[in-house]
């Protein structure tokens, strides 16, 4: 796909990988709409960055543990643009929590918006492109689910889920609509664990010896979109670190 005058979207596209990729898309010629839930000055920021590479940017709120604001993403966004060509669900919540320590509301918080959201936007971006269109799907998920553990239990849950959900919507929307996934290894601190050495960690646990960063994610997400024979994938951009 040429991305010169296509338009994208994407969730949490205002910080961290999500800037990254919408700044890499702009850089392409690809008009964004980027969504962003509470970073409304990095949104505007990000808008005006990629307004200077000469593409359209428009910004569009939305929380999206919040079911009819994503019902109503689309929509909001198709009062700007004739039509969506890509779909980015980047935005996700990461919460602590083994399986026992998990509580309905931190488990339907994780799930609505690192799965059902992605869910209720893909259908919404099937439904709205024209018959006569290609389009383009890319999910976020995370590379640690390919190595099970306890920590973070509905977390990767919805991450675990995204990647099977990836695969069947593939089936379900080819030949017009191709839908693939990148999964992400150590790349930037998380929030509330800003204090960790993320290169000291990466020399003991990646077999490449470093960290990513969110300008590698967002190569390997043109890299997705530049294929035409490629669907139901989960790209593990990890360093190895989860080789199996």
């Amino acid at each position: 796909m040429d991305l010169t005058g296509k338009t994208a979207l994407i969730t949490g596209g205002a910080i961290r990988l999500g800037k990254a990729i919408s700044l890499a898309l702009a850089k392409e010629g690809c008009n964004l709409l980027i969504h962003y839930n509470r970073s409304d000055t990095s949104a505007r920021s990000v808008a005006k960055d990629a307004q200077h590479m000469g593409v359209k940017a428009s910004i569009i709120q939305a929380d999206l543990s919040d079911e009819e604001q994503v019902i109503e993403l689309i929509p909001k966004a198709l009062e700007l643009v004739d039509h969506i060509d890509i779909l980015v669900n980047n935005a996700g919540v990461y919460f602590r929590g083994k399986g026992l320590e998990t509580e309905f509301q931190l488990l339907n918080t994780q799930f609505m918006i690192n799965l059902y959201a992605p869910f209720l936007l893909i259908k919404a971006f099937a439904a709205q492109l024209p018959e006569h269109l290609k389009g383009k799907i890319v999910n976020i998920s995370d590379a640690r689910v390919f190595h099970q553990q306890t920590d973070h239990f509905a977390y990767r849950l919805t991450k675990a889920s995204l990647n099977e959900m990836t695969v069947m919507f593939a089936l379900e929307l080819a030949p017009r609509i191709t839908v693939n996934a990148l999964a992400p290894g150590i790349m930037l601190p998380l929030a509330g664990y800003e204090h960790i050495d993320l290169d000291k960690l990466a020399k003991k646990r990646v077999p490449l010896g470093t960290i990513g960063s969110p300008e590698i994610a967002a190569k390997n997400v043109l890299h997705i979109l530049d294929q035409d024979f490629m669907t139901g994938t989960i790209i593990r951009l990890d360093g190895g670190e989860f080789i199996q």
